[in-house]
């Protein structure tokens, strides 16, 4: 389990949205066989984000969950262990921002999808008999996201767009200190998204008839928190 600050920025147009959040990660490894390994992980992670930019809203939910795949290869030498890493990764957010602002302006849900290559390596020191640190730092490559912004829910005359997004990348750090089977330590997540694809889309308002032009502003996220871990 997990606790951790999220902050959310679009720089382009001073929109942020920032909270703590709760979470739960499960990890599965296969017992190595010639110092390869496998691995799957998930991770579920919820809080109320405030939000700023078009006025002020607080509490508004927002939640994630990721799965991933990864496959490695362990190197032992005395006293210490590197594993380098790769495979496939998913990761979905909910966010809910429905109602008024503290200007009057009205919100819609959003949903992001993320698939992702993660690439990286984990050291593992040893510090004596029992105990280990374990350092790991990651870089995953943005290999599709789709945006899906839920429009009608602050205007019937808006239709609900997805728009593409082909170019952003995360950073991932850990550092944990391993003793039996419990670990405890802080880390560290960043995603740098560019802008989407722009979608265009009719506007029908009044018996007038307008072209929208849609788009997801470049973004980026830190999420920064503490683990406690217990290996089964």
């Amino acid at each position: 389990m997990s606790g951790s600050y999220y902050h959310y920025k679009e720089p382009s147009i001073a929109v942020t949205e920032e909270g703590y959040k709760g979470g739960i990660d499960l990890v599965l490894t296969a017992p190595p066989r010639n110092d390869w390994f496998m691995q799957v992980d998930g991770r579920f992670a919820y809080g109320r984000n405030d939000y700023t930019g078009a006025g002020n809203k607080g509490g508004n939910p927002d939640w994630y969950t990721e799965f991933r795949g990864t496959l490695g290869k362990d190197f032992e030498r005395d006293g210490y262990s590197f594993s380098p890493y790769s495979g496939i990764g998913f990761r979905y957010l909910f966010n809910d921002l429905r109602g008024q602002t503290s200007t009057g302006a009205l919100g819609y849900r959003r949903e992001s999808r993320y698939v992702y290559i993660p690439i990286g390596v984990t050291h593992r020191l040893r510090l004596e008999s029992s105990a280990k640190l374990s350092t790991t730092l990651e870089f995953d490559y943005l290999v599709k996201g789709w945006q899906k912004s839920n429009l009608t829910d602050a205007s019937t005359f808006l239709p609900d767009q997805t728009n593409k997004q082909h170019s952003g990348f995360g950073v991932r750090a850990s550092m944990y200190y391993e003793k039996a089977n419990w670990l405890f330590g802080p880390w560290f997540h960043y995603w740098r998204i560019d802008q989407s694809e722009t979608t265009s889309t009719t506007v029908t308002v009044s018996g007038s008839t307008f072209r929208a032009l849609i788009f997801e502003p470049k973004n980026r996220t830190v999420e920064i928190g503490v683990r406690l871990g217990y290996r089964f």
